[in-house]
């Protein structure tokens, strides 16, 4: 369950339009990028699958970049590779899109 403080502390680290957009992009591809390197993987080690889940992936992390440099509060940073992992997965895969149809998201969209 994502508490209250939670919620608040991500949306004031996703406040701008065009960031949002980015993340409901960037979640949707990095979701895919996992789904098809399961499935490569399932499918026997099929390469091509794997290559392209990963190259969605960076270009999902990518773009999770860009799109926050357009925010006015920015995020401290991570602890470590492990770290970098976590709150990517965290983030793109279970907060961002409970965000998206939470209360939370509406409010920041609709700020002029």
């Amino acid at each position: 369950m994502i508490s209250e403080r939670e919620y608040r502390y991500y949306q004031r680290l996703h406040q701008n339009r065009l960031n949002l957009v980015i993340h409901i992009i960037g979640s949707i591809m990095f979701i895919a990028g996992n789904i098809l390197m399961l499935v490569g993987l399932w499918n026997f080690i099929d390469s091509g699958q794997i290559l392209i889940g990963f190259s969605l992936l960076l270009i999902a992390i990518t773009l999770q970049a860009i799109g926050h440099q357009f925010e006015p509060e920015q995020f401290g940073g991570f602890k470590g590779p492990f770290d970098f992992v976590k709150t990517f997965y965290l983030e793109l895969v279970i907060f961002f899109p409970a965000f998206l149809f939470s209360p939370y998201f509406l409010e920041n969209w609709s700020k002029k």
